[in-house]
């Protein structure tokens, strides 16, 4: 008999306690599940399942069994799936989560080069700051930065940005330099709120010791490009990823006012659905941005 169809349906029983719910379901006989069955224990030598006229049990040899099936059947399922996506070229529709300010600076410029790459791939993104459930969302693949929380998702580095506490020349020679910690608490501060700790500024010198500050301003918002324009305007002290401020610290339009001071840094992950096979679309997306990132 065929083995591999034997292990369906002996997986196929466990799963449902039914001889006769696994038949339907497979559209085979009962008498066909019996002689399934009864082949896979003569193989092992040992009883997988124990049944009488009203019901069945799984014996500790069936629950290793069932185990070690699901692993291998699993396992064929990639494998077939993997091998028949290569004669295919990726299409479909490619659902992506991204923070605004990261998928601004970094993913939008990228996006033209994947979909010449990848032409029949149609990408739907979703620029917020806010967390999504992935599951109900339909999500294909989300960029996350900093503590990502949870377990019912997988997740791949992508790469890591530092932080600056900057203001505008304005701002400082109108309210003065800020030269330590301490004094940000004389300060405006502009507060971002899609954390936990937005008045809790914490820092590591050269020698490796810790800093923190609490700070507070007049103005806070859910989105650190913003700040960054009311930094800008000279309304207060920001502190940001660098991936927001470079380019006005190059242009001399922002100050680093505590170069001493090294800023936190934010990790940026992909992360997708805990599930055993990821579709082609998605993961020769998550690969261009492990190599272009």
């Amino acid at each position: 008999m065929d083995k591999l169809q034997a292990m369906k349906v002996f997986c196929r029983v466990y799963e449902v306690e039914s001889f006769k719910l696994a038949s339907d379901s497979l559209a085979i006989s009962r008498p066909m599940v019996t002689r399934y069955i009864n082949f896979i224990e003569d193989e092992l030598g040992t009883k997988l399942l124990q049944r009488n006229t009203r019901n069945i049990s799984v014996t500790h040899a069936g629950q290793k069994y069932y185990q070690h099936c699901v692993s291998i059947l699993d396992a064929l399922e990639e494998a077939e799936s993997e091998i028949g996506d290569l004669a295919q070229k990726p299409k479909g529709l490619l659902k992506v989560s991204v923070p605004m300010d990261f998928g601004l600076t970094h993913l939008v410029p990228l996006l033209d080069s994947f979909t010449r790459l990848y032409p029949q791939i149609e990408l739907d993104v979703d620029f917020s700051d806010k967390r999504i459930d992935m599951t109900e969302s339909g999500v294909d693949l989300a960029i996350r930065g900093g503590l990502l929380g949870g377990d019912q998702f997988v997740a791949r580095k992508l790469c890591t940005a530092g932080s600056y506490v900057c203001a505008s020349p304005e701002y400082l020679e109108r309210y003065g330099e800020v030269v330590s910690l301490e004094d940000l608490q004389r300060h405006n501060c502009l507060l971002y709120t899609n954390t936990m700790t937005s008045d809790h500024w914490h820092f590591t010198n050269e020698k490796g010791e810790q800093g923190s500050v609490v700070v507070s301003g007049n103005c806070r918002a859910n989105n650190g490009g913003a700040l960054a324009r009311l930094a800008l305007e000279g309304v207060g002290v920001i502190y940001q990823p660098e991936f927001l401020l470079s380019k006005y610290l190059e242009s001399g339009a922002l100050v680093n006012v505590l170069p001493q001071w090294k800023g936190y840094e934010v990790s940026f992950h992909a992360i997708y659905p805990q599930r055993k096979l990821m579709s082609q679309k998605t993961r020769l997306l998550l690969e261009f941005l492990q190599e272009s990132l």
